[in-house]
C-alpha cells in the first residue's frame, strides 16, 4: 500500500520516470469493469506500450508499480522480453508490511488519487480472498519489509541494492 509513494520517492532520487499502474487502470475503468479479463488484456496492452516506448526512446528508467497476481505471468513475461530485445532490463522490488499496519495506510488520503481500495473492510476481503501480495516465482526480486520504514528509506534501499 505504500508501492505509491516508495515509487515516488525512488523516481526522485534516481531520475526514473514512474508510471503508475493504476494510470491504466482508471483509464480503462472510464469505459470497461475492472473486475473482467478483457479489462486486464486492455490494461496490460497500454502499459506495453508505454514500456515498449520508453525503452525505444532510450529513457533512463520506468518505475512501473504493481500488484503481482498470478493472472499476471504473461503480462510481466511479455514486458521481460521485450526489454531484453531492447537490451535493457526489469528490476523486481516486493514491498510488504504487517498487517496491521496495511490496514492503516489503505486509509491514506494519498489513495483516493487512483480507484484504489481505501477501506480496511475492502482489504480484508481481498485478503481473504486470495493471495495478491505473492512474488514472482520466475525472477529474482528484492523483498523489503517496510512496516517501519518511511517511503524515503525504502527508495534508498532500492538504489542501493540494485545501484541504480
Amino acid at each position: 500500500m505504500w508501492r505509491g509513494q516508495v515509487a515516488k520517492q525512488l523516481a526522485k532520487i534516481t531520475d526514473f520516470r514512474l508510471f503508475h499502474n493504476h494510470l491504466t487502470a482508471d483509464y480503462v475503468s472510464s469505459i470497461f469493469s475492472l473486475k473482467d479479463k478483457k479489462s486486464n488484456e486492455i490494461k496490460w496492452k497500454f502499459a506495453i506500450k508505454m514500456i515498449e516506448l520508453a525503452a525505444k526512446h532510450k529513457a533512463k528508467g520506468v518505475i512501473f508499480t504493481k500488484v503481482y497476481d498470478s493472472d499476471d505471468k504473461s503480462f510481466i513475461k511479455k514486458i521481460i522480453s521485450i526489454l531484453k530485445k531492447m537490451g535493457g532490463e526489469i528490476l523486481f522490488v516486493k514491498l510488504y508490511c504487517d498487517t496491521e499496519k496495511l490496514y492503516e495506510r489503505v486509509i491514506n488520503k494519498s489513495r483516493k488519487a487512483f480507484d484504489k481500495v481505501r477501506s480496511t473492510k475492502d482489504l480484508k476481503n481481498i485478503l481473504e480472498k486470495e493471495n495478491k501480495y505473492g512474488t514472482l516465482p520466475f525472477k529474482k526480486t528484492l523483498v523489503i519489509n517496510n512496516t517501519n520504514l518511511s517511503p524515503k528509506k525504502c527508495a534508498k534501499k532500492i538504489k542501493e541494492y540494485y545501484s541504480l
